[in-house]
């Protein structure tokens, strides 16, 4: 930057100075400055101030001076002073601004703001924007950094401002608007071997794009981006970039790639810095040596080094340390024997530190609400601990052991809150019946192609002749037997009444209803039979039956059922439509039994050679069945169930009832464990479905409204950049308007001076005619101008909101009120409101389009609250992952 005194000697004569005789001092002291001697130019311009105490060339030459002996509280006295005799001198409110922060002067983000208001000086007030800017982002406030690069003008010139660019690209990240920071790291393109800052934005960059696209629940970054991150980040700390070594140490401490640590090593000893407590953390962390991380950084924390505490938070999230989170908190709470403290944790880190505790606690639920509102730099720890809370929820089964009961209480709570936020009701009384169903005994489904026997098989189950046989046609619904105290059966009629029915009364009645056209929704049949209690039987029509409506209502046993007895008949066993129909019950994960009836039928040898073809079948088919098939004969089991012992002995049944007891009965609790699993498992990828199209449609309007919000700040600062020659173009465009005004004004003209100027109705007539006219055009032509920088800065792209509109482009109504008001307050301060249609009016379109663009900045700044669904989604995918989690492998 040129020295001042050159500036300025252009400016100001040097009458006073050569008419009491300091132009020797005054040469001197620039002669001095030029063979790098600021010393003694700091004597030369302290004795011309001595004489001359408001001499802007003195106060330059001081200032230079100082400036180039880095004697900073000088050159803050020095500018300070030369800024009241200059106040329109961006250049040195610049330089106040940049020496006040060396000095930690109060005023010194008021200097640069002042610089940055200058248009006339636009390098100056360029400089001052990126200062701004840096700031901001210093302070952890990107929105407001961004605002200050959108009133940096376009270069003149193709060459991108790449100054620019790179504050944009860190504003973008610190906002976590990628598709923001790729668009101007495309223009940063590869950093030169001296271009710390951009390479450590690029690094930066390059971690954040692995942590989107893996997700929250991910793990490190491939090596290939930290290989990369690495590079840039070495480049940075070797040019010593602030928050470069912060970026390097977290990439050790969370690398267990001893190339990788061994390559930062040689180069932090090679700087000396190795026994700094954040690089002797960071290696201790990657070795595995927790304790020592902690002591190390304890040891800077003792010694006030806030450095370490930064790297004590972020190695603490990187390596998901909740005993250093823990220690900070303490010493963030307290100081210690030496005063030192920590800084306190951000929001989201109290939160998920609170988060752990309740988890810990066993107070999930509540955990898992606090993690909701973590979204900054915990979120992934935050995924973390909230799958690990499900997971705890949804215990997977050891090996082929069965699963531990899930906690169910909790499990419905959760799926039938994100049911409710989702509107989704047909979730909801799924996740109700869910609960009813944990209380219920198993249910069995007994199922296989029509005329099975499958009603026989269930009356033989129960021991009396329960369900209906011999009905024609053969069951055409699902008749669901269950226990009661006294024995009745209740049909439900599809949009009559239900009938409620003696068990002898069943078979007439079904044939009744059937011969009257009346369709049977469901049949329960109830029993006072001591099996009943722990096992309900659900038979169901055949698959191969030839009305559709049979069909579809055995396969929604599936969904009612816990476990399926499959019932082949013998003499034709395994046919490819059985098959089909196993093969699709097996995909659904419903247990299947198999068991072959009519075995009566078959001579032994035979009976033999239909089991091995119906094993080999399933195993072709890759089907389960929960125990080896089973041949009997049911019609023979059920006489023998009524006393016929003969028919009994040949049946086969003792060892059906063996099996059903240990296959079924005494382990109704795990296939009842793994059917809620199921059915809550279906509810829940449904539930994540429906919250990640949600959150879809709330990102894609969040990204418009801060598409539409960046829209208004460019078009603000444009209005602000070019108010001048935006004014002179709308001031010769609002000529029909004022001709229109002029004729309206007319019949003032007669009236005598004095009441022109005193009388409140002439006066509030020219208004309301004066903002009648000229409002609405202005404030069009105001919007046009807008929008047409907005366009053009958009070409080719997404504009958003009214920019691609060009010429039809209308304001906003907070906008046209900003130019009313300004029209308003033009007449009340005009001595002859009447002759204002006959003048130029640049000004007050100047102070208009200012107007104009503080009601764009004002609404570009309404806040774009992030979704709730956002939350809803993490918690339903999460929820999901919990049921699909792969069981733990058997030990040994």
């Amino acid at each position: 930057m040129a020295r001042l005194v050159e500036a300025l000697n252009r400016f100001f004569g040097r009458v006073e100075i050569l008419a009491l005789g300091l132009e020797n001092e005054r040469s001197a002291a620039e002669a001095a400055l030029a063979k790098g001697m600021p010393l003694d130019a700091r004597e030369h311009a302290r004795t011309i101030l001595s004489v001359l105490p408001d001499s802007a060339v003195g106060l330059a030459l001081w200032a230079d001076a100082a400036e180039e002996a880095w004697l900073d509280e000088e050159v803050v006295t020095a500018l300070a002073d030369l800024s009241k005799r200059v106040p329109w001198r961006a250049d040195v409110w610049l330089r106040l601004g940049r020496a006040g922060q060396r000095v930690g002067w109060d005023g010194a983000r008021d200097a640069l703001e002042r610089a940055a208001s200058a248009p006339e000086e636009r390098d100056a007030a360029r400089l001052a924007l990126l200062d701004l800017c840096d700031l901001d982002l210093a302070a952890g406030d990107p929105a407001r950094a961004q605002r200050w690069l959108d009133r940096i003008p376009a270069p003149l010139s193709t060459v991108p401002d790449r100054d620019a660019a790179l504050r944009r690209a860190a504003c973008a990240l610190a906002r976590g608007d990628l598709d923001g920071a790729r668009a101007a790291a495309e223009i940063l393109g590869e950093p030169a071997a001296i271009e710390g800052r951009a390479a450590l934005v690029l690094a930066q960059l390059a971690l954040a794009e692995a942590s989107a696209a893996a997700g929250p629940a991910a793990g490190a970054p491939p090596p290939a981006v930290v290989a990369r991150a690495l590079d840039l980040g070495l480049r940075a700390l070797v040019l010593d970039v602030p928050g470069a070594a912060e970026l390097c140490a977290a990439l050790v401490a969370a690398s267990r790639d001893v190339l990788v640590v061994d390559r930062v090593r040689r180069v932090v000893r090679a700087a000396g810095a190795l026994d700094e407590p954040t690089w002797a953390a960071a290696f201790a962390f990657a070795e595995g040596r927790r304790d020592d991380a902690r002591r190390a950084l304890a040891r800077g924390l003792s010694a006030g080094d806030r450095a370490a505490a930064a790297a004590l938070l972020r190695m603490a999230v990187e390596t998901r340390d909740l005993g250093a989170l823990d220690a900070l908190a303490a010493r963030a709470a307290g100081e210690d024997a030496r005063g030192a403290t920590a800084p306190p944790l951000s929001p989201d880190l109290v939160r998920l530190r609170d988060a752990a505790a309740m988890a810990s606690e066993g107070q999930g639920s509540e955990a898992l609400d606090a993690l909701d509102a973590v979204t900054g730099e915990g979120a992934a720890w935050a995924e973390d601990i909230r799958r690990s809370i499900l997971r705890g929820w949804i215990p997977p089964a050891e090996g082929g052991a069965a699963p531990r009961p899930a906690a169910w209480g909790d499990v419905l709570r959760e799926l039938a809150r994100t049911a409710k936020l989702l509107d989704r009701l047909d979730l909801l009384a799924g996740t109700e019946s869910l609960a009813v169903e944990r209380e219920r005994p198993l249910r069995a489904a007994v199922v296989g192609e029509f005329n099975a026997g499958k009603s026989t098989f269930l009356n033989a189950l129960l021991g009396e002749d329960v369900a209906p046989t011999g009905v024609l046609p053969t069951t055409a619904t699902l008749h669901w037997v269950a226990w009661a105290p006294d024995p009745f059966a209740r049909i439900v009629v599809r949009g009559g009444q239900d009938r409620v029915v003696p068990h002898a009364a069943l078979k007439d009645t079904l044939r009744a209803l059937a011969a009257a056209g009346d369709k049977v929704a469901r049949v329960f049949i109830y029993a006072p039979i001591e099996r009943l209690k722990r096992v309900e039987i659900l038979d169901t029509p055949g698959f191969n039956a030839p009305d559709p409506d049979h069909i579809a209502e055995a396969r929604r046993a599936f969904d009612e059922a816990h476990v399926a007895l499959w019932l082949l008949d013998a003499p034709q066993a395994m046919k490819e439509s059985e098959r089909r129909v196993l093969s699709e019950i097996s995909a659904l994960g419903v247990p299947v039994q198999i068991l072959a009836n009519k075995a009566d039928r078959l001579k032994p040898d035979a009976l033999e050679t239909v089991l091995a073809h119906v094993r080999d079948s399933l195993a072709a088919s890759a089907i389960a069945s929960l125990a080896p098939p089973i041949a009997f004969s049911a019609r023979l089991s059920l006489k023998g169930r009524l006393g016929d012992e003969a028919a009994l002995a040949a049946s086969g049944w003792a060892e059906v009832e063996a099996l059903f007891a240990e296959q079924i009965v005494d382990a109704s609790e795990a296939l009842r464990e793994r059917a809620l699993r199921r059915k809550a498992g279906r509810i829940a990828v449904e539930l994540a479905q429906a919250a990640s199209a949600r959150a879809a449609e709330d990102r894609e309007a969040v990204r418009r409204a801060r598409a539409e919000a960046d829209r208004l700040r460019a078009s603000a600062a444009y209005l602000r950049r070019e108010r001048r020659t935006i004014a002179a173009a709308i001031d010769k465009a609002l000529e029909p308007a004022r001709r229109e005004l002029a004729a309206d004004l007319r019949p003032i003209a007669a009236l005598p001076e004095e009441r022109k100027r005193t009388d409140a109705g002439v006066r509030a007539y020219v208004q309301e005619r004066l903002v009648a006219r000229l409002s609405w055009p202005l404030s069009a032509e105001i919007a046009r101008a807008a929008a047409h920088a907005a366009h053009a800065a958009h070409a080719g792209g997404d504009a958003g909101g009214r920019a691609a509109r060009g010429a039809d482009a209308e304001p906003s109504p907070r906008a046209a009120a900003h130019v009313r008001a300004v029209l308003m307050g033009m007449v009340a301060v005009h001595d002859a409101p009447d002759e204002l249609a006959a003048r130029p009016i640049e000004g007050v379109v100047e102070a208009a389009i200012d107007a104009f663009a503080m009601a764009l900045s004002a609404e570009a700044e309404a806040p774009v609250p992030p979704p709730a669904s956002a939350a809803i989604e993490q918690r339903a995918l999460a929820l999901r992952a919990a049921f699909e989690a792969p069981a733990a492998p058997a030990d040994g």
